[in-house]
């Protein structure tokens, strides 16, 4: 009996400590709006989108764009009188990376890890970003007005987050040629102790 116990109490433990590694949420769907506008974009855009790669595993395929902002709207070389040592930075360290996604597979899962100064806690740092402003033209977003946003799920680590998608993964018209066309998430991490270098993310599907 006293080894019965005590087998279901390390259970217990290991478990907690599991749950408390790894967090399962919905998700956050932010607007562009928050992020800046057309007018300031110098401030914000850190690293405009990319070329779009193709990412693949078994039985499934996707491409991928990726663009990265300044949360704070800090780029350092916007700044009047730059830190020369911070250039090509966001001033506070504060990161927030896009990555925009078209599929045609079912249950797609977004896998992106990697991450420095990430906290898997605060379901704001990560979530899908919709277009919800004409003030906002540049930013890559999810071109939708919120009422075809999947019931993504996402599945957050020290260091990574994982989007699945369920079901036949959704199709948007194309927005702006800078708003790209895909769904669109986000994920938002904080370097303020060292702004460089910057940890950029990997991306994989499963």
């Amino acid at each position: 009996m006293m080894l019965n116990r005590i087998a279901s109490k390390f259970a217990l433990i290991v478990l907690t400590v599991l749950c408390a590694a790894t967090m399962a949420s919905a998700g956050t769907i932010r607007g562009s709006s928050d992020n800046g506008e057309d007018s300031n974009a110098p401030n914000w855009l850190l690293l405009g989108r990319s070329n779009s790669i193709t990412l693949t595993v078994t039985g499934k395929k996707a491409t991928m764009t990726r663009e990265i902002i300044c949360l704070s709207q800090d780029v350092e070389n916007a700044f009047p009188s730059p830190t020369l040592t911070l250039s090509g930075s966001c001033d506070t360290g504060d990161y927030m990376y896009l990555f925009q996604f078209q599929s045609t597979s079912q249950n797609l899962g977004v896998s992106i890890g990697k991450l420095s100064g990430f906290d898997p806690s605060n379901v704001n740092n990560f979530g899908v970003m919709r277009c919800d402003s004409p003030n906002n033209t540049i930013e890559m977003c999810t071109n939708d007005d919120g009422t075809h946003i999947p019931n993504f799920t996402a599945v957050a680590a020290k260091t990574s987050v994982t989007f699945t998608v369920p079901n036949t993964f959704p199709t948007y018209p194309a927005g702006t040629a800078q708003q790209g066309q895909g769904l669109t998430f986000f994920v938002i991490t904080s370097q303020k102790a060292a702004p460089l270098p910057i940890g950029l993310p990997s991306v994989g599907i499963r």
